[in-house]
């Protein structure tokens, strides 16, 4: 469900069309949640790609921050 907002976000706005699909997607998702979804789908349906995109979204972030670590580490060495 979250590939096809950003598509269909992408399709609908040209500035989001110039970036890059990663920036888009995160853009997207929240510490709540992601977007609501258009046309309507139910609240479960909902709340569970919520849950869906706030995992997704803590495994971005940390995998953000293991790879600043990484590069911390190496501008020292």
């Amino acid at each position: 469900m979250l590939g096809g907002e950003v598509i269909r976000r992408r399709q609908e706005d040209a500035d989001l069309c110039r970036q890059p699909v990663e920036e888009v997607t995160f853009e997207l998702l929240e510490e709540d949640g992601g977007p609501l979804i258009w046309p309507r789908i139910t609240e479960q349906e909902q709340d569970a790609f919520d849950a869906s995109c706030r995992k997704f979204y803590r495994f971005l972030m940390t995998a953000s921050e293991n790879q600043i670590q990484q590069n911390s580490k190496l501008k020292t060495s």
